[in-house]
């Protein structure tokens, strides 16, 4: 077998200077060796070069990460790089500014330390690892409560393994608290144009509620500088002079105009049902309910405007409840466990003397103090007959429109309704005139066609206020009413609880305790004491 002579290149000669394989090279140099020993050698020579390859290009993988994190380093987002077993690699001055994590608690290390340390509550280089993929993920930084957004970057071979993750980490703490103060000046913004359109709207806007008198002028005033606020109001006046008018004048000028606005009557509703009707109530909260839950009528107003009319008929035990809504601005329905947060501006109305019912233990005083806050009340149309022809006319249109009708009223029929007392107000009077569209058959409406639907109508009201008395309450209720009148009958007659008892034919202590139940003593006491 013919020799082979064996040589270093010149390369790798200058790379082994000073190393100690040098002088075994430099002995072999030029030697004539057989062929397997030829091939051991040009095996350890590739192996070599291999070797100062990868050396070359560490080198330059260091340089490029040193200049690659330098200018990390300047860039305002945190960067981290890690293997692909998520063991972090390097990271920059900026994530350390975010996290806290330091390059010796984490550099060399795992990413799972972070994890089972709480600095994070998710790891994203995994997930890039395990899906192979670019991944963004939001997190919350346990230390500091920074908000971060995250995304990994997977880098592979050429057998499409992940060798590194580079995590680039972007603090949205700032940015969030810009958006929120966006938000608001937003939101300011928007409040102070709807305020505007309100204005606007305000002096384009034709008013429901009629009338020129100077106390309507006044309550006209009043309406505009309340409406923009959130205080309570309570209306009074007598029944049908426009206490519901007055109160959706109130809503439609607010800023909750856009918002529901509903209307309760504590009078047509029994005492055992309203708490319900106001507050709603859970599945199964008692006997007759739905199987399953009912918003009140406070949650139904959420955000706008409640009406309680008739106030003064709510019972005793549900307007403390009624109290503590109005403290608390929050509700808890029938058979509910927790509250619910409710913003509802509250108008009250009545017809009622609620001072008197105080006095008499019927309405509760710090209620009524709450309630009172802005106080409206309304005239009798008696006492404002100069608006009497303005509201005729409107409501005469209204009716002529409902039944297609033509007609107007002439100076006799104004002059008979100046005349009349109207002891149901502008409720009667709408009655009035649509009774004379409907049944008179004269294009113009005179006196005499006036007076006589007025004549009818008080002998059909007289004769039928008692018959209306009975039928507006219970069997009960009118019991108790004409069990009052005869005793009141009986101690006006005989002048003492003992002679009355005997001529009812009852004893002295029941016919007591029956007179002090329904308040005829009571009565009596002041009655003596005047």
């Amino acid at each position: 077998m013919a020799g082979k002579w064996f040589g270093l290149n010149d390369n790798l000669k200058r790379r082994l200077e000073g190393a100690p394989l040098q002088e075994v090279f430099k002995a072999l140099e030029g030697l004539e060796v057989d062929e397997l020993t030829y091939e051991l050698l040009t095996t350890l020579e590739q192996a070599l070069q291999d070797s100062e390859r990868r050396i070359l290009e560490l080198r330059r993988y260091e340089e490029r990460e040193i200049d690659a994190f330098a200018i990390g380093d300047a860039v305002s987002d945190g960067i981290c790089m890690a293997d692909g077993q998520g063991i972090v690699l390097a990271i920059n001055r900026v994530y350390t500014e975010i996290t806290g994590i330091t390059k010796d608690m984490i550099v060399g290390k795992p990413i799972q330390k972070l994890l089972d340390e709480g600095y994070f509550n998710r790891a994203v280089t995994y997930m890039v690892i395990e899906q192979k993929k670019r991944v963004s993920q939001f997190s919350t930084i346990a230390s500091n409560r920074k908000k971060v957004l995250i995304t990994g970057n997977p880098f592979f071979n050429e057998a499409g393994e992940v060798t590194q993750v580079l995590t680039v980490m972007r603090d949205l703490t700032e940015l969030l608290s810009i958006k929120d103060k966006l938000e608001k000046a937003e939101r300011e913004s928007e409040r102070y144009r709807s305020e505007l359109d309100r204005y606007k709207t305000l002096q384009k806007k034709h008013s429901h509620l009629i009338g020129e008198a100077p106390s309507m002028k006044q309550i006209k005033e009043l309406i505009k500088y309340v409406a923009g606020t959130d205080a309570t109001v309570l209306i009074t006046g007598e029944t049908g002079s426009g206490k519901e008018v007055v109160a959706r004048e109130i809503h439609e000028n607010s800023g909750k105009n856009g918002a529901p606005y509903i209307k309760v009557n504590c009078a047509a509703i029994p005492d055992s049902l309203l708490e319900s009707e106001l507050f709603g109530y859970e599945k199964g909260a008692f006997t007759g309910a739905l199987n399953k839950e009912k918003p009140g009528m406070f949650e139904l107003a959420n955000g706008g405007t409640l009406l309680l009319d008739e106030i003064g008929e709510m019972p005793m035990l549900l307007q403390s409840k009624l109290l503590r809504v109005l403290q608390e601005k929050e509700i808890m329905r029938v058979g509910g466990t927790k509250s619910i947060a409710i913003d509802v501006r509250v108008i009250a109305s009545t017809n009622q003397n609620l001072t008197r019912q105080i006095a008499e233990g019927k309405f509760r005083e710090d209620l009524y103090y709450r309630l009172n806050v802005v106080p409206i009340h309304l005239p009798p149309l008696r006492d404002r007959l100069e608006d009497l022809p303005m509201l005729a006319h409107v409501l005469l249109e209204k009716y002529n429109k409902k039944y297609e009708k033509s007609k107007s009223l002439d100076l006799g029929a104004q002059m008979a309704m100046e005349q009349y007392h109207w002891p149901g107000n502008i409720r009667e009077l709408g009655n009035i005139l649509e009774r004379l569209v409907v049944s008179d058959d004269e294009p113009m409406i005179g006196y005499d066609s006036v007076m006589l639907v007025l004549e009818r109508h008080k002998d059909h009201a007289h004769s039928n206020r008692r018959h209306d008395q009975l039928e507006a309450t219970t069997l009960a209720e009118a019991v108790e009413r004409l069990e009052k009148q005869w005793i009141e009958n009986a101690l006006k007659r005989h002048g003492s609880t003992y002679k009355a008892a005997k001529a009812l034919g009852t004893s002295q202590p029941t016919l007591f305790r029956k007179a002090k139940q329904l308040g005829v003593l009571l009565e009596k006491q002041k009655e003596l004491r005047e």
